[in-house]
């Protein structure tokens, strides 16, 4: 963090010739702007995180049937959002990010496919926190591609 901060400062000084009053306040607002960026991405970071670490309590106490229901609704959706995406098009290097997300999709059902079959409790209630992580990650994966596409 500090190397990045260090490099915009520097970079700053390089493209702007101005007299050092007004270089050093320009310094300090664009090290207070950044600064503040990063308590956004901080803050929106642990929210993220808490309401994962909620919902990860909520599936372990909710019962099977419902926890495999809901998990299969979730990757339907998800299915759908990346339909979406693909339609996009763009460049080549968001096709790739695509094609990435439909490989973690197609996985993702592998691995409710496998938990299905789970007859064993403990054994399923093991899995399925392997499987909680595998869908958080597909579901923000998605969702910073649709920020990335402006949906």
């Amino acid at each position: 963090m500090k190397k990045t901060l260090l490099a915009c400062l520097a970079l700053t000084l390089c493209l702007h010739p101005l007299r050092a009053d007004d270089t050093i306040d320009q310094l300090r607002r664009a090290a207070e702007k950044l600064k503040n960026e990063f308590s956004k991405v901080k803050e929106k970071g642990e929210v993220k995180g808490r309401e994962w670490y909620k919902r990860a309590k909520e599936h372990l106490t909710t019962s099977r049937p419902e926890y495999l229901k809901q998990s299969a609704d979730a990757l339907s959706r998800w299915k759908a959002d990346i339909d979406v995406l693909k339609d996009q098009g763009g460049r080549d290097y968001f096709k790739t990010r695509v094609t990435a997300l439909e490989q973690h999709h197609a996985f993702a059902v592998k691995e409710l496919e496998t938990l299905t079959a789970i007859t064993d409790e403990a054994q399923f209630r093991a899995r399925q926190k392997s499987f909680d992580k595998t869908l958080w990650t597909l579901e923000a994966a998605v969702e910073q591609a649709q920020e990335e596409a402006g949906l």
